[in-house]
């Protein structure tokens, strides 16, 4: 800062670049586990993330649904 009192356009980006990078919000990767973590319990006993019981099920019905295509596409010809 100079003299003056007048603050340099490299320290107003400097110090947006410090609030944006603290804000979850504004993270892609914050906001992605957040959206995909279970709503009650983000975090369990041992600090690890928990994802949400919807993403689990869906996870096993696109791999069961998948399983089910492979099987009659490729391995039903017997």
């Amino acid at each position: 800062m100079d003299t003056q009192g007048n603050i340099s356009p490299q320290e107003v980006r400097h110090a947006l670049r410090r609030i944006y990078l603290s804000d979850a919000e504004t993270n892609l990767q914050c906001s992605l586990l957040a959206s995909l973590s279970d709503e009650l319990k983000p975090i369990d006993e041992k600090g690890r993330w928990k994802p949400s019981p919807s993403l689990i099920l869906t996870l096993v019905l696109l791999c069961a649904l998948l399983g089910v295509f492979v099987y009659f596409s490729v391995g039903g010809r017997g």
